[in-house]
């Protein structure tokens, strides 16, 4: 029944997208980030929705004549020069096969994003991308923290099978970062409903990431309630909303997860994160020993690489951290060109806060802003332990801030216009009725 009712709601979206390629977007951001097809059990599950929907996008933007080039800034320029790195080490991988296979996968990515450098133009269609990636993500906060309350937080929380966010960690570092952007619709949605009903989401889904039992996962969220305590506005709500996380994770959470969490307090004493600094260790290695194009996608899983360079007594895993995997991946001039990209992300986002600190009409950019800067934190915080270097969501919230400063400074130039314009329409109004007096 449900691969026949998402097979139906897609094919009935698709004159929507041909007349339209920004719903194009939105439904391929849907996909990629809700994954409904993995909620299916029939058909749909292995069906080729992404890329059905991606030609539909590329054909709605030839038609209706959207196609743009690319903005030009630091964000943009690193992204693809990283992209072209990759290329490049890949044709040195270990792992040949699998290697290229993950350069697919990530191309995909960087696809995606690219069309929302062409097609996000103005604040509607940023807002509606927000509330798109909100309420993806959202629905296994939701599923996720109702799941942890019923169950008495005794069972682990997983993404869908298949996806980005199918393990615990990396579900849990998704989530964080999309508690800042549910922030920020509560702070600029319309309705009172609407704002406590986020607001309520925020909490669930904070919950949700406890019940991960994802100890990067806490240290994130941790991280991201104080940035957030410090970068947003309205205050009492989050006071409350994660004071509430910490009695549900003191007093609710049974001793199991207790104990786990216990850990982060003697981590060279834990068997889990003692390979996870092997991991790191074995990375390191692999870029001392071949600097400037590292080992490829996935080397973790060469046999060969790991007996040459992982520290003795090493179990082979993959690499969890988002510095070492790509260091290790694509060496050092991999790692500076990511560390870039995260960098001047985070500027853009800066210079947009200050052009808008005290403007009235531009507050929403400074909000927005500043939770895409929250964003990116726990996107660099929970990466401290976990493999996903490529999370699709990541780049296109790189995508966002450098949008967000284009469409910022739009509409400031278009204010100013607005502002000169109106003298001289004052004065020639004046020399009108004066004209006519005579």
């Amino acid at each position: 029944m449900r691969d026949i009712a998402l097979t139906l709601f897609v094919f009935g979206l698709i004159p929507y997208i041909l007349m339209r390629p920004y719903v194009g977007l939105l439904v391929w951001s849907w996909f990629g980030y809700m994954n409904p097809h993995r909620l299916c059990y029939g058909f749909a599950y292995s069906f080729p929705w992404v890329q059905v929907v991606a030609i539909l996008t590329f054909v709605s933007i030839f038609l209706n004549k959207e196609m743009r080039r690319i903005p030009k800034s630091p964000v943009s320029i690193l992204m693809i020069l990283f992209f072209v790195w990759t290329t490049f080490t890949t044709f040195f991988a270990a792992e040949t096969d699998s290697a290229w296979q993950h350069w697919n996968e990530f191309s995909k990515t960087l696809i995606m994003v690219w069309v929302t450098l062409i097609l996000v133009n103005d604040r509607r269609r940023m807002h509606m991308l927000v509330w798109l990636i909100v309420v993806s993500l959202g629905f296994y906060g939701l599923k996720g923290g109702l799941f942890t309350i019923l169950r008495g937080g005794t069972q682990t929380v997983f993404g869908p099978a298949g996806s980005f966010i199918a393990d615990n960690n990396d579900l849990a570092q998704a989530l964080c970062m999309v508690l800042p952007l549910m922030q920020y619709l509560r702070l600029h949605s319309q309705g009172r409903l609407v704002r406590a009903g986020v607001g309520l989401s925020m909490l669930v889904t904070g919950v949700a990431i406890l019940g991960t039992y994802s100890r990067g996962g806490l240290v994130a969220l941790a991280v991201v309630s104080g940035v957030l305590f410090l970068k947003s506005r309205r205050r009492i709500a989050l006071i409350v909303v994660f004071a509430a996380l910490g009695y549900v994770g003191y007093h609710f959470m049974p001793a199991p997860w207790l104990e786990r969490m216990d850990t982060l307090q003697h981590a060279r004493q834990v068997n889990t994160l003692q390979t996870r600094i092997q991991s790191w260790e074995f990375a390191t290695n692999v870029a001392l020993h071949h600097p400037v194009v590292g080992g490829g996608f996935d080397v973790y899983k060469s046999a060969s690489m790991w007996r040459n360079y992982g520290p003795e007594g090493a179990q082979s895993r993959a690499i969890h951290s988002i510095y070492f995997r790509v260091l290790g991946e694509h060496g050092f001039p991999g790692l500076v060109l990511f560390l870039g990209l995260l960098f001047a992300s985070w500027r853009s986002c800066a210079r947009i806060r200050k052009m808008t600190r005290h403007s009235l009409e531009q507050r929403w950019a400074y909000d927005l802003s500043s939770m895409l800067q929250v964003s990116l934190i726990a996107f660099m915080t929970a990466g401290l332990a976990t493999t996903s270097s490529y999370f699709d969501l990541s780049y296109q919230l790189m995508a966002m801030c450098l949008l967000l400063a284009i469409i910022t400074s739009d509409q400031k130039a278009k204010s100013l216009v607005r502002e000169n314009a109106a003298p001289a329409l004052s004065v020639a109004s004046g020399q009108k009725e004066v004209a006519a007096y005579q």
